[in-house]
């Protein structure tokens, strides 16, 4: 009975082990995947960041949820009346870092995914081609204590660009 005990535990550490890797449909066949060490290349956008405009205030906040993961909260006011609100991850997927936003009333509040395609120094872009609108994100410290973030993509074959300008709070 020891003998069957102790080969079913054996059994199920070796399957608790098992590494399985998911495909995501915003992934091209040869494009070369991320490495684990780029997340932490991240750590700038931590905090707290905003901007006000008149009655309108913007805010994201950035903090590290886990060892593979930064989450997000955005939102816009005016005149104290919430008008945008979304969630933000961006987690590691196996060697990929993927952008996840929900932005409450559209999309059916469904998540929309974005694949990293550019982190350098000061600058991090997220692109995913077969979403409406946008189709890229991207953020960058000009200097300092700020960001300059924009959301850009093709809307009825023109290229669209809004940004967004925030300061360390």
């Amino acid at each position: 009975m020891k003998s069957v005990s102790l080969l079913i535990l054996l059994l199920m550490i070796v399957c608790s082990c098992k590494n399985e890797t998911k495909n995501d449909s915003i992934f091209e066949e040869g494009q070369e995947k991320i490495s684990t060490s780029q997340l932490s290349q991240l750590q700038w956008l931590l905090g707290t960041w905003g901007n006000q405009n008149g009655e309108e205030i913007m805010e994201e906040r950035w903090k590290i949820e886990n060892d593979s993961t930064l989450a997000g909260f955005a939102y816009t006011k005016v005149a104290q009346d919430t008008v945008f609100a979304e969630t933000l991850k961006i987690q590691q997927l196996g060697e990929a870092i993927l952008l996840t936003v929900v932005a409450y009333s559209q999309n059916d509040d469904a998540p929309v995914r974005f694949k990293l395609i550019t982190l350098e120094d000061d600058t991090i872009i997220f692109e995913n081609k077969g979403h409406d609108f946008p189709q890229r994100i991207a953020y960058t410290t000009p200097q300092k204590d700020s960001i300059h973030a924009w959301i850009e993509g093709t809307v009825d074959g023109e290229l669209q660009k809004i940004d967004f300008y925030y300061n360390r709070k």
